[in-house]
């Protein structure tokens, strides 16, 4: 074939191959379809694997470094559910309740400060205050919001450790604490023998931060109607699978059996989120990602990916709402970018 010839083959295959690239990628070509990330509100869940079992005698333990104030009962007491039984202090305690009080009133005050800010960039929008200027505040707005209630949950968390409340009806047992005596966290105070039977041990694993609330539900794995728990204990030993396990008895009428078995739902209080479909996220090198439109530029956002919503995942960290973000191709568009910028190794 004359050199010729076998030039303008060559320069139609090389023409042919490109066209091909160009049908096979059309859309990642385009440009990227976005939506804006939407504010949602949503309640964090737990589910832990749970079972019912025969009531052992329950020991309750501090959940706090504390000095021992009062003890309330005697061996052989009948309480009720709820009836105060050891109250405790000590500097330590007073010195952590200190600390919160302080971190929820600077929240409060964070939370107080992001309210005005959203007021004002409202009543200037549009004139005065752009839509970026706008959804920073209503960002700031939630995030303070949720800085807000973790503060308080940890406050009421704590001073709720002050009194150590039966959690049943039932017989005092052994006492094992003396006012004055200093417990370190976990410790032994008293035993209590429950007037039931039957109680749920549900098992927690990893060591994720557990809603505040004491009350769950559980669902049995037959189908059958949930039922209303509420926790006692957290055990100071893990299972043998090194699950953290927690007992819980039920708050009413339980048509439960010993030996079955469900799911604990624990949900904790309302949180503030921003939800994207889930194609927007892509997993690179064990993080996530989401890709934003910066005025018209692709940025890779690194985000915290929470509990799903239909098709929708909640992000609960790294994204605010209002936030355009790629829906389409996304994983195409993010790898694509990231090869451009990627030089092999000589």
């Amino acid at each position: 074939m004359p050199a010729a010839c076998r030039h303008r083959s060559q320069s139609r295959m090389r023409w042919h191959a490109a066209l091909l690239v160009i049908w096979a990628i059309p859309a990642v070509a385009a440009a990227p379809v976005t939506l804006p990330a939407r504010a949602v509100q949503y309640r964090p869940e737990v589910r832990a694997w749970a079972q019912v079992e025969s009531l052992a005698p329950l020991v309750l333990r501090t959940q706090v470094v504390a000095r021992v104030d009062q003890v309330l009962v005697v061996p052989g007491q009948t309480v009720q559910a709820g009836e105060p039984l050891v109250t405790l202090g000590g500097p330590t305690l007073a010195g952590e309740l200190s600390a919160a009080r302080a971190r929820t009133q600077a929240a409060q005050q964070e939370l107080a400060a992001a309210q005005h800010t959203l007021a004002s960039a409202k009543r200037t929008y549009p004139v005065v205050t752009d839509r970026k200027t706008l959804d920073a505040a209503q960002a700031g707005l939630a995030a303070a919001e949720n800085d807000a209630a973790a503060a308080h949950t940890a406050l009421a968390t704590l001073q709720a450790q002050q009194t150590l409340r039966s959690p049943a009806a039932a017989i005092i047992g052994q006492v094992e604490a003396a006012p004055g005596a200093d417990l370190t966290a976990g410790a032994p105070v008293l035993t209590l023998h429950s007037h039931g039977s039957l109680w749920l041990r549900a098992e927690v694993f990893g060591d994720q931060v557990l809603p505040a609330t004491a009350t769950a539900r559980f669902a049995p794995a037959d189908g059958g109607a949930a039922i209303a728990v509420r926790r006692v204990a957290e055990l100071p030993a893990r299972a043998q699978n090194g699950a953290r396990v927690f007992n819980f008895i039920a708050a009413g009428a339980a048509p439960w059996q010993a030996g079955e078995t469900g799911d604990l739902v624990w949900q904790g209080t309302q949180r503030t989120a921003v939800a994207v479909p889930s194609e927007a996220l892509v997993l690179n090198a064990g993080h996530w990602y989401v890709l934003t439109d910066v005025h018209g530029k692709l940025v890779a956002q690194a985000v915290t990916p929470g509990p799903t919503r239909g098709t929708d995942v909640l992000i609960t960290h790294g994204l605010r709402a209002g936030v355009p973000v790629v829906v389409r191709q996304a994983y195409l568009l993010f790898h694509r970018d990231f090869s451009a910028q990627y030089a092999p190794l000589d």
